[in-house]
């Protein structure tokens, strides 16, 4: 042992320098945490010191308005897949034409509508103006066809129907 203090004791100066400039940085860290921690504990103390709410049963006011909004998240996806389907039933495809039925009448006062869903089943209807009267015709489409005679016009607005929506899409 006496070696060793021995062998220590011309640099006992520079050690003890050493462990005084250590003991330095450790009192300056020890500072800088202890402000932080302080800074930390004032913004808890804020956050907590509100008398008229408990905060537990904010949150779980808070999760039961998450789970409803949940709830009527669902619902509100069943409701739009259900529209989506019922959709396909509605009147989505219109072809209009307008055209000149009888001769010497004049001012295309006829025409040919056709309405159809999603499927291209609907029906046309055509009405033809003459001067003795005004005559309304309805025929089925199935699939894009009928199994009644279809005029050129008929036929025309039935193209424009299907043709228009796909431009929309």
């Amino acid at each position: 042992m006496e070696n060793v203090i021995a062998l220590i004791e011309p640099y006992m100066l520079y050690i003890v320098m050493v462990l005084v400039v250590f003991c330095f940085i450790l009192f300056i860290m020890f500072i800088i945490s202890f402000i932080k921690m302080k800074k930390i504990q004032r913004k808890y103390e804020r956050f907590m010191i509100k008398d008229d709410v408990d905060l537990e049963n904010l949150l779980i006011h808070y999760a039961k308005k998450v789970n409803q909004v949940k709830d009527n998240e669902e619902k509100i996806l069943d409701k739009i897949d259900k529209l989506s389907n019922e959709i396909k039933y509605c009147t989505q495809k219109v072809g209009v034409v307008r055209y000149n039925a009888i001769e010497k009448v004049g001012a295309d006062l006829s025409f040919a509508i056709a309405m159809m869903d999603a499927e291209d089943n609907g029906l046309v209807l055509n009405g033809i103006y003459s001067r003795d009267g005004s005559y309304i015709y309805s025929k089925p489409i199935k699939s894009g066809t009928s199994t009644y005679q279809l005029s050129d016009e008929e036929k025309e607005a039935i193209r424009l129907a299907i043709e228009n929506n796909k431009a929309v899409k």
